[in-house]
């Protein structure tokens, strides 16, 4: 697949960001992000887009003002981070802004996905970038189909957006370009960096253990594969009913049955190693007083929850063994245990602060999920309609819902080449997968 960047260019706030709010403070836990990038593609078709914005250059003229609109209310954006580590300059330097051809057709891309050739619609695949201080913190790719469907590429900073943030990001900056008022940004900058989890001063520990996650991350990449599965609402409906009668006191929501399903599945298909769950879970509304909804920032929790249930001789692992103790860790997760990591004294924080590092444990693995479900990213319409397809570029051992059409879920997962072989014949799994054939349990 041929794309041919045809434009670079920085795009700044449409309004200088006052200097009285120069300085944005990161928390603890923006700091655990900084060295990560977030990868996400829009595809719009064609036949959403317009006779007005088809390849026009005024469909990139457009992109670029209601950008610029957007990078006022969310100024960090366009800001760079300093030496310190602790602080974002304000200073609207701005962000990447590249438009770029691609001599292919969208639905015969999509129909044939592959992963290394969706790589080439975002600035950067790689999601570590190991020197975050001066670079930008966004970078978005505007690819142009022949068949006239428009790709809009990007990444980002994971210190400055997570899910939610990043999905609210989206909303305003489509809602601009469609010539939308936008509610004033007076939610979208908190400081949860002074009170609750002030920044650490030495991140000398964290960034080694960061370099050496990356790397062995990057080794086991070669090895991994990511698929697209696609939950019916029908058969979520099934699956919570399922496991209410078989394993749950109350019927399990949407994320939890799903992430049951799921993390059963990789338990069952990964005879060798045993795979500790870790949830992320929104902390804005958990925290006491809530934070603003929309405030940018990484607040997310991992939410750890360990597997006793035994594999011996071929035992076969069912969501509904997992499921409680899924939703109990998940519930579990509120102000206070935000603070017992993250805050002054935390556990996590006392660890880098002592200039400890994390060693991974072979014999064991985590996998890691995020649920971007009720969050608007099918929603995100720049005037062409809404998306035909988001993909996250998801890191190793991860998996990811969001929500899709008609109540629908899709999973996207990222696992190792034979895990995912193995995965893909699990019956039990595969009994709700929209695509797959429906073998009797």
């Amino acid at each position: 697949m041929k794309v041919e960047v045809g434009s670079k260019e920085i795009v700044r706030p449409s309004s200088p960001t006052p200097q009285s709010l120069n300085n944005y403070k990161l928390s603890f836990p923006d700091q655990l992000a900084l060295n990560v990038r977030l990868p996400f593609i829009f595809f719009y078709d064609s036949s959403a887009m317009s006779g007005a914005y088809s390849h026009h250059s005024n469909t990139i003229d457009e992109l670029k003002k209601s950008l610029s609109k957007t990078l006022s209310l969310m100024y960090p954006l366009a800001g760079r981070v300093r030496e310190d580590r602790i602080t974002v300059e304000c200073n609207d330097e701005g962000v990447e802004f590249i438009v770029a051809d691609v001599a292919e057709n969208m639905s015969s891309l999509l129909e044939n996905f592959e992963i290394e050739k969706i790589k080439q619609l975002t600035p950067s695949a790689k999601f570590y970038e190991p020197q975050p201080v001066g670079k930008v913190l966004l970078a978005i790719q505007v690819n142009r189909f022949s068949c006239g469907g428009i790709a809009i590429g990007f990444f980002v900073s994971h210190a400055i957006l997570d899910g939610s943030s990043l999905a609210k990001f989206m909303e305003t900056w489509a809602s601009f370009n469609r010539g939308c008022a936008v509610n004033n940004g007076s939610g979208f900058i908190s400081d949860h960096s002074s009170v609750l989890f002030p920044p650490l001063t030495d991140t000398s520990a964290l960034e080694r253990s960061v370099r050496i996650t990356a790397a062995a991350v990057e080794q086991e990449e070669k090895n991994m594969i990511v698929k697209r599965f696609v939950i019916p609402a029908t058969a979520i409906a099934q699956l919570r009913e399922d496991l209410t009668i078989t394993g749950s006191v109350q019927r399990p929501s949407r994320t939890e049955a799903l992430t049951a399903l799921v993390w059963a599945a990789v338990i069952n298909a990964n005879p060798t190693q045993t795979v500790t769950l870790s949830c992320m879970v929104n902390l804005r509304g958990r925290m006491e007083p809530p934070l603003p909804p929309n405030c940018l920032g990484s607040l997310t929790y991992g939410a750890t929850v360990h597997c006793e249930a035994a594999k011996d001789g071929g035992t076969v692992v069912t969501a509904a063994q997992l499921v409680q103790r899924i939703r109990d860790a998940l519930r579990a997760v509120d102000d206070g245990a935000a603070r017992k990591m993250y805050g002054e004294g935390g556990w996590l924080r006392a660890v880098f602060a002592g200039g400890d590092e994390f060693v991974r444990n072979k014999d064991c693995s985590t996998l890691y999920t995020s649920s971007l479900c009720r969050m608007a990213y099918y929603e995100v319409d720049f005037g062409w309609g809404k998306p035909r397809l988001v993909v996250n570029m998801i890191k190793n051992s991860s998996v990811l819902f969001l929500d899709a059409i008609n109540g629908a879920v899709e999973v996207w997962m990222g696992l190792p080449k034979q895990v995912m072989h193995t995965l893909t014949q699990d019956r039990q799994f595969l009994a709700y997968v929209s695509g797959f054939p429906k073998p009797k349990l």
